[in-house]
């Protein structure tokens, strides 16, 4: 893989380093994937600063995760970050992407939890982050949408690569709520001529339904972080180390 030129890295570190879990479909996993991605961050990086920036208006998310907030890992569902609409306010995203750290020299990870229905064409937000995760399962309608969502996102980079001196976020779709080998094999063969990376499947648990249930001992997120300690190790790994992926593919490529 071949690494960004150096002075791109380091003013992409001093702002902090951001991902988003994005699809138009709902009940794809992007919620339990940004918790398992906010929580394996926190944890694996003590002397981080972590941001969960919650984009739904059902605050699923920031409602399930604001009981572990502390001076390093916030939660926020701020009203600034909407329009009237419901859209995203993309100058005030923008704005907090690019500000400056409350932490110091800190490093900074952001991670945003987008709504289902949310369109690439009124996110102009999107150019700004450093990856894009896509989750999808095997179903004929998670696939469709995945797919649509993909050429959507597509044609933003298209109208914005000027603005943004045609740098493109990485584009990274995960697997998820994927049974069996073979599953994964569906996906990636219904994909392959996507231009994007297609990550490590994500193999569905009972856990999952429990993820954002609150427990006096939390362990439901104890033994979500502990079972999946491999699949968090490689997920928050791939985001932190993102800058090596340079620029998308020309079709599905396999990390």
């Amino acid at each position: 893989m071949n690494s960004a030129p150096a002075e791109q890295s380091i003013g992409r570190a001093q702002r902090g380093i951001t991902a988003i879990f994005a699809n138009s479909k709902g009940g794809v996993g992007k919620s339990t994937l940004a918790l398992m991605m906010s929580l394996g961050l926190a944890t694996r990086h003590p002397n981080a600063q972590v941001e969960l920036i919650d984009l739904d208006s059902q605050a699923t998310s920031s409602d399930s995760l604001r009981r572990f907030a502390n001076r390093r890992f916030s939660v926020k569902n701020d009203d600034h970050l909407f329009l009237a609409s419901g859209s995203p306010n993309n100058g005030n995203i923008i704005n907090h992407i690019d500000s400056e750290p409350i932490g110091g020299n800190a490093q900074r990870y952001i991670v945003f939890d987008s709504p289902a229905g949310n369109e690439p064409s009124r996110s102009s937000f999107l150019c700004h982050c450093n990856i894009i995760f896509i989750p999808t399962s095997v179903s004929d309608a998670d696939i469709f949408a995945t797919r649509k969502y993909l050429t959507s996102l597509q044609q933003l980079f298209q109208r914005q690569r000027q603005a943004y001196e045609n740098r493109q976020p990485v584009v990274i779709i995960l697997p998820n709520l994927v049974d069996s080998r073979a599953e994964f094999n569906d996906i990636r063969h219904a994909l392959a001529d996507v231009q994007a990376f297609i990550g490590n499947p994500l193999y569905y648990s009972p856990l999952f339904r429990k993820a954002f249930r609150e427990q006096d001992d939390d362990g439901n997120i104890k033994a979500l972080l502990r079972d999946y300690d491999g699949y968090i190790k490689w997920l928050t790994k791939t985001f932190i180390e993102c800058e090596q992926l340079n620029t998308n593919p020309q079709q599905l490529f396999q990390l």
